[in-house]
């Protein structure tokens, strides 16, 4: 058996890590709450134990050199692996299920909903993230991402849940004031607008889109205004306060639809090859917990799932 080599101190490695990924010994000092010179030190101990000259160093920064570009991933996986690992035995971690999913899907959707998982799972704590950062399955930010988007994801194993359909909807006293019976008629009311343009399919989207797969051909499609929200859920808000018609989310709307609070004022919607999807680590996918949670989020996903519901209540 071959004669394993000592590793480098921890603590060298870390300050290497934290300078390789803020390229400065100063911010790594502070991150790591030491003196900047301890770090210095740190690293240059890593280099002298290597033989290799790791960052060319200026005068308010540092930058990896080709090998501590090479070395500085390792080192990253190295503690990406090391966290996990420590997370996977911390106490009370085999009973959480983390969900993460976009701020609009974890408060119309997901959370309404989660309750009769709860019910059939008591077994398992929900933590869920409601944030518009793509989360790192990778790293155990989250054991389960719901996403938004074409797919599918590579790498990882993802079931598709919701085929988006994006519908006008008004509060009722709206549209009672008001003579709403075809799509043009939406262009003479005041219109809510989520904002698309961060994201890649956003020609997809957004009232223009809706108007031009409604045959509207009218002038004033290329110059619509109104207020425009960050989050489908503000929008639906405003919506719910009478301040407008708001195009959103079949799904995000589902439950205010149900139960009269908002109205589609006109039976027409704009669909494409978009999707929420329900994402885990493919070595992951068959855990206990993540397959409970799986099957469970694809039939509530169901089209008649919220009417079956209503049955049992």
């Amino acid at each position: 058996m071959s004669e394993r080599r000592p590793t480098p101190p921890l603590v060298a490695l870390r300050a290497f890590d934290a300078a390789a990924r803020l390229s400065s010994f100063r911010e790594a000092a502070e991150e790591l709450g030491v003196t900047p010179g301890a770090v210095s030190r740190h690293v240059k101990a890593l280099e002298m134990r290597l033989g290799l000259r790791l960052f060319d160093r200026f005068n308010r920064s540092v930058r990896l050199t080709a090998d501590g570009k090479r070395l500085a991933q390792g080192v990253a996986d190295a503690f990406e692996r090391l966290e996990s690992a420590l997370e996977a035995v911390r106490p009370g971690r085999s009973r959480q299920l983390r969900i993460t999913a976009l701020p609009s899907l974890a408060s119309k959707w997901l959370s309404p909903r989660l309750h009769r998982f709860s019910e059939e799972n008591p077994d398992l704590d929900l933590i869920v993230f409601a944030e518009d950062r793509l989360a790192d399955l990778s790293n155990g930010e989250a054991d389960v991402a719901l996403r938004y988007g074409e797919g599918p994801y590579p790498g990882q194993t993802a079931r598709r849940l919701i085929n988006e359909r994006l519908i006008p909807v008004c509060a009722p006293s709206f549209a009672a004031a008001r003579r709403l019976n075809q799509p043009s008629d939406l262009l003479d009311v005041v219109l809510i607008h989520e904002t698309w343009h961060d994201m890649p399919y956003a020609d997809r989207m957004g009232w223009k889109a809706w108007f031009e797969s409604a045959g509207v051909d009218d002038p004033r499609v290329n110059h619509l205004r109104g207020p425009h929200f960050s989050h489908s859920h503000l929008a639906l808000e405003a919506a719910l306060s009478g301040r407008g018609v708001a195009l959103t989310s079949a799904p995000l709307a589902a439950d205010d639809l149900r139960e009269g609070r908002l109205i589609q004022p006109v039976d027409h919607a704009l669909t494409n090859n978009l999707a929420y999807w329900a994402v885990v680590l493919p070595e992951r996918a068959d855990e206990p917990k993540l397959r409970r949670f799986l099957n469970w989020i694809v039939a509530e996903s169901r089209p008649d799932r919220d009417a079956e519901a209503d049955q049992l209540t």
